[in-house]
């Protein structure tokens, strides 16, 4: 195994063991750090959490509908799909997101699991959606450095790969990267390669915001 794929065994491992209401505890309290951090933000895009070891989102999402943003969750698509673009030099096809807007704290409870993740995400428009313009991402991940922002997700390259998109979309900018990380998910290396992106700052779950110093 890779030392990638040592590490995300590692922290998965660690996640498993941690109770349910102790993974809303932090969540709520990094809800909360995010309030001083999104007032200026209009366009939000955020996720779906996942049903264990990870963030749940929940906190996060009510606030940004209550405070009036306008709030993008993603969706699991391929290239084969949505026909935009590949971005991988040795695959005419990929793997890639899509983000969507959503209209309500309602319309994304009753988003149902699908996909061949089994996430609750939005349904499929056509055309595709290209990405919009964005204030902030909130990003997930497996594991995060708070140093310099480093992060490493589940392996597929999703995140890389939308980031790389938005910025080709949009001449070469991109929103504010936010990692959202439980606790457990900290770790003082990561093993990082050219293509993969860091974040400008990670809020943990003890509520504490932690910018890069890139």
């Amino acid at each position: 195994m890779s030392a990638k794929q040592l590490l995300r065994k590692a922290v998965k491992e660690l996640l498993a063991t941690v109770p349910q209401v102790e993974i809303e505890r932090q969540s709520q309290a990094i809800a909360e750090a995010l309030v001083p951090i999104l007032a200026e933000s209009r366009n939000v895009a955020c996720f779906m959490s996942m049903d264990k070891g990870e963030v749940d989102t929940q906190f996060v999402l009510e606030h940004l509908f209550r405070e009036g943003k306008t709030v993008y969750l993603p969706r699991c698509t391929s290239t084969r799909e949505t026909g935009h673009v590949s971005l991988r030099a040795s695959k005419r096809h990929h793997p890639h997101l899509t983000f969507h807007r959503m209209q309500s704290m309602k319309q994304v409870r009753e988003l149902k699991p699908q996909g061949s993740y089994q996430l609750r995400e939005p349904a499929r428009e056509d055309p595709a959606p290209l990405p919009a313009r964005l204030d902030v991402m909130l990003v997930p991940g497996v594991a995060f450095r708070l140093s310099d922002g480093g992060r490493i997700g589940h392996g597929a390259g999703f995140y890389d790969d939308y980031f790389q998109r938005y910025q080709l979309q949009h001449h070469g900018d991109r929103p504010l990267l936010i990692g959202l990380s439980l606790k457990e998910q900290i770790v003082d290396e990561i093993p990082l390669e050219s293509h993969d992106w860091r974040m400008d700052c990670v809020v943990t779950g003890d509520g504490q915001v932690h910018w890069s110093k890139k």
